[in-house]
Parts: structure tokens; sequence; C-alpha cells
């Protein structure tokens, strides 16, 4: 097995104890609005204020952001 085999199953095999621990929620969609096939409005609670997102297939980008109620 050549160094960079053994390196990609060490690491694989390790994967589980590097496991990243976050809090339960950083981030909850309220509401999506489905524009069509592969595309929507998201409002987004995160670190108290609301985003309004919009996605696509090409990714996502901010449309407009405002304080959390």
């Amino acid at each position: 097995m050549t160094a960079l085999a053994s390196l990609v199953t060490a690491l694989r095999d390790r994967s589980s104890a590097l496991a990243l621990r976050l809090p339960a929620r950083h981030a909850q969609v309220v509401q999506a609005l489905p524009l069509g096939p592969g595309a929507r409005l998201l409002v987004v609670e995160f670190a108290g204020r609301r985003l309004l997102v919009g996605q696509s297939r090409a990714g996502l980008a901010t449309l407009a952001e405002s304080p959390a109620e």
C-alpha cells in the first residue's frame, strides 16, 4: 500500500473520533417558498437575525436581512 493510501485509510478510520461537536441548532429555516424546479426562497433565523435567502441549483444568496422577532 502506498504512503498516500495509508494516510487516507488512517484518516478515514479516525474520522468518527474527529467529529465536530456543535450545538444542536445554529440556524433554523422558518419558512420555505418553492419557486420552481431547483429554486426556492427561505426565511432563516440565525444569530438573532432573519435572513431572506434565495436557493437555486447555482447556490445560495442572501437577499435581505432584519432583526429576529
